[in-house]
């Protein structure tokens, strides 16, 4: 195993390095400017070779020493990561959530208002984002994802079984019940999401009958703006029931076919195993965990 040199070296380093200054690296460090300039000397030595050139008024990095500076930062970088993966919550009173967009607006703000009375003591922030997080410094506590369940380094619970089904305004089909034929020949929203393909393929195969590419009138990739769409009466479309299911209670969207399908994706709870184990995480996914049961 590769010995390795004292980490004070290597920080005196770092903060050296990115400064071109031993004083700035002393202040990072609260040391002497001597303290750094032994660290450092012993850093040279412990390597056999020069890492800065010493002028009268600065110094600058040799070859070598800018070469070493990007591994010593990115190594520093990934130490300092997986550390606060697993510190103690440094704001308990603050809860940061990030989910889909679509999620967040079509399911989740609605709901939220009841988490907020339970529990007034903790200030919740969400962050609809398409991005995934990692957890990284980032300030994200826990994410709501839809996908697979598969994420390396994180631990996921399964929060939401979704079905999909198609929805569309009444004035679409006059409020009647439509055949598989009647279907086809509607103008037809498709969202093109990864996980929609194989999704399309199967709903065709249940409906019994292939809807043609001309009755295609519309094609996105974010569900909100399907929602939309579909609240405009643009068309039928093929949705997740989680975005549409208050509207389908309310009557402004209507499933005209008694027919649905199981997701390819479904929803979960992601954050490292460290962050479960903290009081506000505890408290959300036993609240949301509650509202999806009784959903």
């Amino acid at each position: 195993m590769q010995r390795l040199p004292p980490l004070r070296a290597l920080q005196a380093f770092r903060y050296a390095a990115r400064e071109l200054s031993f004083k700035a690296a002393a202040e990072a460090l609260s040391i002497s400017q001597a303290a750094v300039s032994t660290h450092i000397r012993g850093l040279e030595n412990f390597l056999g070779l020069k890492l800065f050139v010493r002028l009268t008024r600065e110094v600058r990095l040799t070859h070598e020493g800018r070469a070493l500076s990007g591994y010593v930062e990115t190594g520093f970088l990934e130490l300092e990561r997986g550390i606060a993966l697993f510190s103690p919550d440094s704001d308990p009173g603050r809860l940061t959530v990030a989910t889909v967009p679509s999620f967040a607006s079509r399911w989740l703000v609605p709901r939220i208002d009841s988490f907020q009375k339970a529990y007034p003591q903790i200030k919740l922030s969400l962050q609809p984002n398409l991005q995934l997080v990692d957890f990284q410094g980032d300030g994200v506590d826990l994410a709501i994802r839809f996908g697979n369940g598969d994420y390396p380094g994180l631990q996921s619970r399964p929060l939401l079984e979704e079905r999909l089904l198609p929805v569309c305004h009444s004035r679409l089909i006059d409020n009647e019940p439509a055949t598989p034929e009647h279907l086809a020949g509607l103008p037809w929203l498709i969202d093109e999401s990864i996980d929609m393909e194989s999704s399309w393929m199967a709903f065709q195969e249940k409906l019994g009958i292939e809807i043609p590419d001309s009755s295609i009138t519309l094609r996105v990739t974010e569900g909100t703006t399907l929602v939309e769409a579909v609240l405009a009466g643009r068309g039928i479309a093929l949705m997740r029931y989680s975005l549409v299911a208050d509207l389908l209670k309310t009557g402004l969207l209507q499933c005209p076919i008694d027919i649905s399908i199981p997701a390819e994706y479904q929803y979960y709870l992601v954050a490292p195993e460290a962050k479960f184990r903290t009081d506000k995480v505890r408290a959300f996914v036993s609240w949301i965990s509650g509202k999806v049961s009784t959903k």
